[in-house]
Order: C-alpha cells, then sequence, then structure tokens
C-alpha cells in the first residue's frame, strides 16, 4: 500500500525535536555535573591564604575559619593575667590547617604582653634580688628591678601556656607585645632592661623557639630609642620582627611592611593586616 510523504512528516519532525531537546538537557546537565565536582575539588583542595592572631578579645566569638598558622596570646590583656580561652585558642590553632602542610609554613606561635610599669607602684613589681648586669634590686624602678619584673612575668606567661600545651610552650616561638598602649618607664634605659628581661624569663622557663618583637617602627623608637641599626647590640642578639597593622590596615599595606617596615634589623617575618572583624598577619619572606 502506498503512502503520501507528506503525512509522515509532521511526525517525523517531532520525533527529531525531542532527540534534540533530549541530547539539549543531558549536554546541559553534563556541564552542571562537571562544574559542581570542580568547584568541591577546588573548594576542598585550596590552600588557606592568611594567618591569623587572636587573645583574649576573642572569646566572645568564634576563631577565624582554617587559617594558615594560628598566633595565640598567652595574657588577658596586662602581663600578669591570663588570656582565659587559652586553652580553646591553642586547639584552634593546633588545628589550623598550615600546621600540617610541612616545615615552610609558620607553626603555631605565641605572644606576650609586656610593660614596665615600676613607676606606678605594682603589686607584682619585685622588691629584692639580683639581676644579671644590672645588680641588686632595691624595690624601686632601677634597671635591676625592672629587669627582674620582665623575667618574672615571662617566667608566669611561659607558665601559663606549658600548663596548657607543654610542647607549644617548649618549641614554639614567641613574640614580645611592645606597643605604647602598655606602661613604659621614662627612660630608654629602664625599658630595653625589663625587655631583656621578658627574654631571660622565656629561655629560663624552658622555651627554646625564637624570640621576636612585635611593634612598629614608631613605636619601638619611642620606648626603647632602638633603631634597626642599634637593636642588635642592645640585646646581643638578632631580634625577628613582627610588624603590628592599625585597625584598618590593608593586605597591601602589610606587603608593604613586608618589604620596609623592620624596625629591628632582621628583615620582617610577619605583618599583620586586618581582614573582617580579625587581625591577619601576612607571612613575609623572612622566616623563623
Amino acid at each position: 500500500m502506498s503512502r503520501d510523504p507528506s503525512f509522515l512528516t509532521p511526525a517525523r519532525r517531532a520525533r527529531r525535536s525531542r532527540l534534540r531537546v533530549r541530547r539539549v538537557l543531558v549536554l546541559v546537565l553534563a556541564f552542571i555535573a562537571v562544574v559542581t565536582v570542580l568547584v568541591i575539588w577546588f573548594t576542598g583542595n585550596s590552600s588557606p591564604s592568611a594567618g591569623y592572631d587572636v587573645s583574649s578579645p576573642q572569646c566572645s566569638g568564634s576563631y577565624p575559619s582554617s587559617p594558615l598558622f594560628g598566633i595565640v596570646g598567652v595574657n588577658g590583656g596586662l602581663a600578669n593575667n591570663a588570656n582565659p580561652c587559652l586553652r580553646d585558642e591553642l586547639s584552634w590553632a593546633r588545628n589550623a590547617p598550615g600546621q600540617k602542610r610541612g616545615p615552610e609554613q609558620p607553626p603555631l606561635s605565641l605572644y606576650i604582653v609586656t610593660a614596665n610599669p615600676g613607676g606606678q607602684h605594682v603589686a607584682d613589681w619585685p622588691s629584692g634580688g639580683t639581676a644579671p648586669t644590672y645588680g641588686a634590686c632595691n624595690g624601686l624602678l632601677t634597671n635591676a628591678c625592672s629587669y627582674l619584673y620582665g623575667e618574672q612575668r615571662a617566667a608566669h606567661s611561659y607558665n601559663l601556656a606549658a600548663t596548657v600545651d607543654p610542647a607549644a610552650a617548649r618549641g614554639a616561638p614567641w613574640w614580645l607585645d611592645v606597643e605604647l598602649g602598655a606602661t613604659w618607664a621614662g627612660t630608654y634605659q629602664l625599658n630595653i632592661a625589663a625587655l631583656s628581661g621578658f627574654i631571660a624569663g622565656l629561655h629560663d622557663g624552658g622555651a627554646t623557639g625564637p624570640i621576636g618583637i612585635y611593634s612598629t617602627s614608631a613605636q619601638w623608637k619611642d620606648i626603647t630609642g632602638l633603631t634597626p641599626q642599634t637593636t642588635r647590640a642592645a640585646f646581643g642578639r638578632r631580634l625577628p620582627a613582627w610588624v603590628a597593622g592599625a585597625e584598618t590596615a590593608t593586605l597591601t599595606q602589610a606587603r608593604q611592611s613586608c618589604a620596609s617596615g623592620g624596625f629591628t634589623g632582621l628583615a620582617p617575618t610577619l605583618a599583620q593586616y586586618r581582614i573582617g572583624a580579625f587581625d591577619a598577619d601576612l607571612r613575609c619572606a623572612a622566616t623563623l
């Protein structure tokens, strides 16, 4: 029986249209699947881009997620206080992805608050004892008593950390927070003596890691009178530098600090800047 070709044309066209639609849908779904897999892969394998420092002000909130490395403040605002969240923050820093990426990344670090409040008649000011180089302390605002104050406060801070994480206290880098917001004596030498005591107190407590300074060129000079050219001679050692950043500091400014913000005679190890509500830290070319 013969068939009229014109009678079959609409049906064939309909089938062809459905096939085209199916092919397009298959291609679209395949594309979506590939994109999804790539997003998951890159998200899961991307490296965290910033380190962060935390201390007692972060106790009331969450910590930065997936930090490259963590720096934890041992004190709660003053050299004689403890950070009430020290245990949680050390655990956070221990679990930073950067901790597991090899020695090329900075390890967990600790920092302590420093000062020289001898003129304020504080309760924990030493009343006696003998300091290396400086001699006997008579309880007054002298180089010897300033040194012993720093030594005793650093030993206290070391013990706070060692009680929670002995391995970190012993082997991690330590930073001395040297800022104008703290109470300082009226002469450079008194403040240098106190900071020398802080360094000795950490060493005597058991710290074997590097000990560096967190500050800026301006603040370091205001407090100690020292420059990059004179710092090493004053302390008899090379002191790594962590450049402090203002509340509005950007990543670009941190890069500039890495390049030209050194104040101890060494190229900076870290430079601080701001990401949202947190203090972030850029790793400079110099390493500990």
